[in-house]
């Protein structure tokens, strides 16, 4: 008799435990929804650079802005902030944004190890909350947002991206 009520006790949890992984997986597939709709739009943000002042995410006249998130400590953001360095000519007429949530001695000291902190019209930020990043739903670094002059996405691209196909979608090209 005690194994049964054992066994239906048991039964009874396992359940529990299925109905509230079911109510999480609601929960986080509604998150990532919310999230890709309010990426489809440049935020106005303002966020601190690596001197402390304020710079606003937001673009200037016929540029494209480009959101780069990164963090210090990965090997595939390392590799492609490098690469942004050594063609950083083809982003040149556009807005770049490189963007890290970590204290900003290590954000500057990567900045110095890549490279991307001489080029005069790349931003490096700081996200020191990451509301930001949260609010757009970044959960892999790199991740590269490509949006157009009227603020709105053309491409967003998860991981090591060419440097050319950003290029290409900021530039308004068929790769949008």
């Amino acid at each position: 008799m005690m194994k049964k009520i054992g066994a239906v006790l048991a039964i009874a949890a396992m359940l529990g435990v299925v109905a509230w992984l079911g109510v999480q997986a609601h929960d986080i597939r509604n998150e990532r929804l919310e999230a890709a709709e309010r990426r489809l739009r440049l935020p106005e943000a303002y966020l601190v650079n690596l001197h402390g002042a304020l710079v606003p995410l937001h673009s200037t006249g016929e540029q494209s802005v480009v959101l780069v998130f990164f963090t210090t400590t990965c090997e595939y953001c390392r590799a492609e902030l490098r690469a942004f360095r050594q063609n950083a000519a083809l982003l040149e007429e556009q807005n770049v944004f490189f963007v890290a949530w970590e204290e900003s001695g290590v954000v500057g000291e990567f900045a110095r190890e890549t490279g991307i902190d001489t080029v005069p019209w790349f931003n490096v930020l700081r996200d020191t909350a990451s509301v930001l990043g949260e609010n757009l739903g970044i959960d892999v670094v790199p991740t590269t947002l490509v949006y157009g002059p009227d603020g709105r996405l053309r491409r967003a691209f998860e991981g090591l991206a060419a440097i050319g196909k950003i290029a290409e979608a900021a530039a308004g090209g068929k790769g949008s």
